[in-house]
């Protein structure tokens, strides 16, 4: 557990209504981090909005999956994009979008020069109304990603090859409908994966090769339905295992009986055999007790998800990381963060971000800022310095609002504009100027439809009241001439033909087509694996649900009754031990 801290102040966060603490490390850290000026020190204050509230303002910056098909603004050419097309024609229904968006290979162009856009600093117009009109006039680039070959439909993705909607990952070849895995091959519906190869509906996982259904395991092999399993082999319906073959529903039997018992799944109406083979592993599964957080090689720290983490508190989905707090998905080597989201890559020094890495440093109030330091309010900008409320900007330093300053010049201004933000948040009351994160209403997306949505789903009014932008617009089912309903699918994938490429498949659950693509069925036929029933969104949105909310709470080791800091909530039906207790029950 992380070393006790002092609680220094409770405040009431301006959107929830909830309380929140603020304690000597918060105050140590905020002061760390304040930038200095001419030998003056500009301190950064303790945070208006609780911790859940301030990632939902973060991840409300940040749309991953939400594709649209729109013409580039520079070539008018077809492309995709996360940002749909223009504003919105029924303004009751939200906020347009006005932003310039240019295809990837045309924004990064060097014949675009970002420094063409710049703005003198106005005193008398608050500083995001000038940064969000910096935002619309500067040309924002379709999608996030990098050295991608043949993997047009991915984004926040870098390194892949031959991927399909796989989104915020790396280095991956042949997987299709994947979120967040690194280094895997020819898998598909998989999220939260590391070095797995020839998987299905694995989640959360390593090392693991031709698997289906699995969940939080490692080294895995040839087996379906498994949970919280390791160096397990031919094994089905099975949790808490280790060094384990030819297991069914956690009974141990002969290869003879296993391969028997698999062919009869696979006999009659497979569909329903695996619903059926799916609750009865379901059922067994919570008769077993549950190590109370997902963490690996960790000290002095909490959370969920971590894997190699010192001295880090609230964190999650994180691996490699060292002094941090309220964090999600920080890693590789980041040290000294607090409320990032996406920050890693030997980020040091970072605050309220949302990705940001690669060596940055001293970074506060950022979004996708890459190789950068000392910058604040910078949007897309890479290899930078010591810039001030810029977008798109690459190897520039002492730059505001994307207009370059001598240093004397930046140092000078700089200071200004931060008295005036303080200044105009005293006035309105509000903290709409604050010297906080972007204000919830300078984002390039709508509330609904980034990541922020999936966490904490907010209604119009609701988002509206909380100063999210919000439509309510609904891209229309796209027009089809052929569609199957799911229950006219063949259970056999082996029979059917390449027809279904040229037909929709309409979602038992949203009644939405999707359709499958070539690859895709390639997959479902060498791993005899029936055709899906549902569509990828409602498919990912299942397997997100397997996994644990980010809100911890505290409780008792149901073995020992030893205090323990779980996202298990009492009001679940699992068996929650400590570590120890797990560990003994499962390993010794």
């Amino acid at each position: 557990m992380p070393m006790p801290e002092k609680i220094i102040e409770t405040k009431i966060c301006k959107h929830c209504g909830s309380s929140f603490d603020i304690t000597d490390n918060d105050l140590d850290f905020y002061d760390k981090i304040s930038p200095i000026f001419n030998w003056k020190k500009y301190p950064i204050p303790s945070p208006s909005l609780c911790p859940d509230c301030r990632q939902r303002r973060r991840l409300s910056r940040r749309n991953e999956r939400n594709l649209y098909k729109r013409k580039c603004d520079l070539t008018w050419k077809d492309m995709i994009s996360i940002y749909s097309e223009a504003p919105a024609k029924d303004a009751s229904l939200g906020a347009g979008k006005p932003f310039k968006v240019y295809n990837q290979k045309s924004r990064r162009s060097d014949d675009r020069n970002p420094l063409d856009y710049g703005m003198l600093f106005d005193p008398a117009t608050p500083f995001f109304t000038q940064f969000q009109k910096l935002l619309n006039q500067v040309p924002l680039q379709a999608l996030i990603g990098a050295n991608n070959e043949n993997s047009d439909y991915i984004n926040l993705t870098a390194d892949s090859k031959n991927c399909y909607i796989v989104i915020e990952s790396s280095n991956n070849e042949d997987c299709y409908h994947c979120y967040r895995i690194q280094k895997c091959k020819r898998c598909c519906d998989c999220s939260f994966c590391h070095e797995c190869e020839h998987c299905y509906e694995t989640h959360n996982c390593k090392f693991c090769y031709n698997t289906a259904r699995i969940q939080d395991s490692q080294k895995c092999a040839n087996s379906m339905f498994l949970r919280d399993c390791l160096g397990c082999s031919y094994c089905f319906g099975c949790s808490n295992l280790v060094n384990k073959s030819y297991c069914v529903y956690n009974q141990q039997v002969s290869k003879e009986e296993y391969e028997k018992f698999i062919k009869e799944l696979y006999t009659g109406n497979i569909c329903n055999n695996l619903r059926d083979a799916r609750e009865k592993f379901h059922m067994l599964d919570l008769q077993l007790p549950k190590k109370f957080a997902h963490l690996t090689h960790v000290e002095n720290t909490t959370g969920d998800y971590l894997n190699n983490a010192k001295n880090c508190s609230f964190c999650s989905d994180g691996y490699d990381v060292e002094e941090c707090k309220y964090g999600e998905h920080v890693r590789r080597n980041a040290k000294f963060v607090m409320d990032g989201s996406t920050v890693g890559r030997d980020a040091e020094l970072i605050y309220e971000a949302i990705n940001c890495g690669i060596g940055a440093q001293h970074n506060s109030f950022v979004a996708i800022c890459r190789s950068s330091s000392y910058m604040n309010y910078c949007f897309s900008c890479f290899s930078c310095t010591n810039c001030f409320g810029c977008v798109w900007l690459r190897n520039k330093e002492y730059c505001v609002l994307n207009r370059q300053y001598s240093k004397e010049e930046y140092e000078k201004l700089v200071p200004q504009i931060i008295e005036k933000m303080m200044s105009d948040s005293a006035e309105d009351g509000a903290g709409s100027s604050r010297w906080e994160f972007f204000p919830s209403h300078v984002s390039p997306f709508w509330y609904n439809e980034t990541v922020a949505m999936e966490d904490a789903p907010l209604t119009k009014e609701e988002a509206l009241k909380k100063g999210f932008n919000r439509n309510d617009y609904e891209t229309p089912f796209p027009q089809v001439e052929k569609t199957l309903k799911a229950n006219e699918l063949p259970d056999d994938i082996q029979k059917v033909s390449n027809q279904i490429l040229d037909q929709a498949i309409v979602c038992e659950v949203t009644g939405k087509p999707f359709r499958i693509v070539k690859q895709e069925l390639e997959f479902y036929r060498t791993h005899n694996i029936p055709l899906p029933h549902r569509h990828p969104d409602q498919r990912r949105k299942e397997r997100m649900s397997l996994r644990n909310p980010r809100k911890l709470r505290d409780r008792k080791c149901m073995k020992c009754w030893a205090d323990i800091k779980t996202s298990y909530s009492p009001e679940r039906p699992e068996i929650v031990y400590c570590e120890n207790c797990y560990n003994k029950e499962v390993y010794w």
